[in-house]
């Protein structure tokens, strides 16, 4: 079988996955977004300048933005925030402690423990959080969704798994993982990009051009990203209602599996692999972290 053939059968596996409604949905916003497109193009130049964030001092002392600094060229991998746990974890001096922001149901306890049966797993949530109650025999506290009950400088590493979608005051709370994360310490985590409401999320997702500036203007640094989950297997996971036989997806997904067959075919880079998922996914993770030089707030 040819590297088209193969690509061929790709695409219609994942065009044989959407519900006819989702593939009409979906034509509609491509067209809309090739016309968006030629429109803001005649207007390039021309816009207002957007208005300077209140935390412009902090990010004035970080470098200008770099758009590809954070793609990786090592692999192009599917992978979820354990990837980044695993790999802090791994390195030659571990993280410890650790705060799992929007810990839940504590479960990633276990996962840390795995790589460092020695480290000490913090968890925190809000206080309407359904589950973080049940919660038994961990150090876990609550809070009001922006202020973390910690001083400056106290976790080498705090963590989070698709929690920012439901967060009321992302920058807020980004300017407090600063504060309380050591100097030279690690945000590590996933979010959404293009996803649909679930679980009281506030918003779809961040694009990564939108999640580095919210961390800059923070006074963070956004180092990786990777691709998760692509977009469309994930509304289609949902329209669906979670059959069973989606679940393979959140290991390797459609989507991303015709690029890979993409890459193959084109010879393309790791680079342009990764940035390819990266546009299309339905969410990523990251790896960001607190300058040494950054004074805690």
């Amino acid at each position: 079988m040819t590297l088209g053939s193969r690509r061929s059968q790709a695409r219609r596996a994942v065009a044989r996955m959407l519900p006819p409604g989702v593939k009409r949905a979906l034509h509609r916003i491509i067209d809309g977004g090739r016309a968006l497109t030629v429109r803001g193009a005649a207007r390039k130049g021309t816009a207002d300048a957007p208005a300077a964030p209140v935390t412009a001092p902090v990010a004035a002392r970080l470098p200008p933005l770099d758009m590809t600094a954070h793609i990786p060229r090592d692999h192009a991998r599917q992978v979820g925030s354990q990837y980044y746990i695993e790999e802090a974890m791994r390195a030659q001096t571990p993280a410890n402690p650790v705060m799992d922001l929007g810990c839940g149901d504590g479960a990633s306890a276990e996962v840390f423990r795995s790589e460092l049966p020695v480290v000490r797993w913090v968890g925190v949530d809000i206080v309407e959080s359904s589950t973080v109650w049940d919660v038994q025999g961990e150090d876990v506290l609550v809070f009001d969704g922006v202020h973390l009950p910690f001083s400056d400088n106290s976790f080498p590493l705090v963590h989070t798994n698709q929690v920012f979608e439901h967060v009321r005051n992302p920058q807020a709370l980004l300017l407090e993982i600063r504060r309380v994360l050591t100097p030279g310490g690690i945000f590590i985590g996933s979010v959404s990009q293009l996803e649909p409401y679930h679980a009281y999320s506030l918003w779809g997702g961040y694009t990564l051009y939108g999640w580095a500036t919210l961390c800059r203007d923070a006074g963070l640094i956004l180092e990786e990203a990777r691709p998760s989950i692509d977009s469309i297997a994930l509304i289609t996971r949902q329209y669906e209602g979670a059959p069973p036989e989606h679940a393979r997806y959140w290991e390797l997904s459609p989507l991303n599996v015709e690029i890979d067959t993409w890459a193959v075919e084109t010879d393309a880079s790791v680079l342009a692999v990764n940035a390819r998922k990266l546009q299309f996914c339905g969410q990523f993770a990251f790896r960001v972290r607190k300058p040494l030089d950054t004074p805690a707030s």
